[in-house]
């Protein structure tokens, strides 16, 4: 009807106008993905030179880690958006991988924990389709450092459990095997076995998880030498504790009894978790050198406890 068409044009012309508007004033599709290209090549380029910085000798490792905050916050803000976190995955895998290797040099060890939790989902994604070309990055040698430290930590529980999550056609690989193998050797009581792996290790970064098992061999030992013994020869028990000399024994002794008191004022008896080297609560035991052997002088209370 005609006294309809003045209001068509009306409409017809708004709605023109409000397209033109915004076509101006959104973005095109290829406006953001040439954003996220660009930031995946940047965060590609600072892993070039974060690899570079870490692979130098000497290694600068103050320099490293303020590469990788300024590398973490560039993979943030790609993998926050859900159209562009495909292009970030291989960068943040390789980036979490220098981060626990970083971690292990800087002797931070609930780092390592954090970063190796952090790449678990890109292991678990890779670990469904393993193939012979398949790129598993540091997989292996990571989890193999993993499970050496839960075990250096005493934390044989947690080391089962990890274990439980890698799949048993992977237990071959020389980075799993080994810490298996020493596990196995630690319940079994082969201690020389323990120290003779020491000198064979895969990589350089086992090196330092191997000394903090060490140390955790000689408190097991310890409590079973406290169980056994009133007191024997110094040279006999530093052989047995895997000690170059008495004055590594004397020293040995003095942690001993500093790591029994800490324990004592943090009531290890309320802690009921098995480990390798927790000792029975049962009275105080403490380490003296003198007169050419080794003293484990006991409470009253303990001194009743043994036969």
């Amino acid at each position: 009807p005609f006294w309809l068409k003045p209001l068509w044009l009306k409409l017809n012309l708004r709605h023109r106008a409000a397209g033109r508007r915004s076509t101006r004033n959104s973005p095109s599709l290829g406006g953001p993905l040439r954003m996220v290209a660009g930031s995946a090549e940047n965060a590609a380029a600072q892993l070039a030179s974060l690899k570079a910085v870490f692979e130098a000798e000497p290694c600068d490792l103050v320099k490293c880690a303020a590469q990788l905050t300024q590398l973490k916050l560039l993979l943030f803000s790609g993998l926050s958006s859900a159209s562009g976190a495909a292009p970030f995955n291989k960068v943040a895998r390789e980036a979490l991988e220098i981060a626990c290797f970083l971690s292990i040099r800087q002797n931070d060890l609930a780092g390592f924990e954090r970063h190796v939790s952090q790449l678990k989902m890109y292991y678990d994604t890779a670990a469904g389709e393993l193939t012979q070309d398949k790129d598993v990055g540091q997989r292996y040698p990571i989890l193999g450092l993993y499970l050496l430290h839960l075990l250096a930590s005493d934390r044989i529980g947690d080391f089962h459990i990890e274990l439980e999550l890698i799949r048993v056609e992977e237990y071959d690989n020389m980075y799993i095997k080994r810490p298996i193998e020493l596990e196995r050797s630690l319940m079994e009581g082969n201690y020389a076995k323990v120290l003779e792996a020491r000198k064979d290790v895969p990589k350089m970064y086992y090196s330092i998880f191997m000394d903090r098992l060490l140390d955790t061999v000689r408190m097991k030992v310890g409590a079973s030498l406290e169980r056994s013994y009133e007191s024997l020869p110094v040279q006999e028990a530093a052989a047995m504790l895997i000690l170059s000399d008495v004055a590594g024994l004397q020293e040995f002794a003095v942690k001993e009894n500093e790591r029994k008191a800490r324990e004592e004022a943090d009531d290890p008896a309320a802690d009921m978790t098995p480990s390798l080297a927790k000792r029975a609560p049962v009275g105080g035991v403490r380490w003296e050198v003198r007169d050419g052997r080794l003293h484990f002088a006991r409470s009253e209370e303990r001194r009743l406890s043994v036969p």
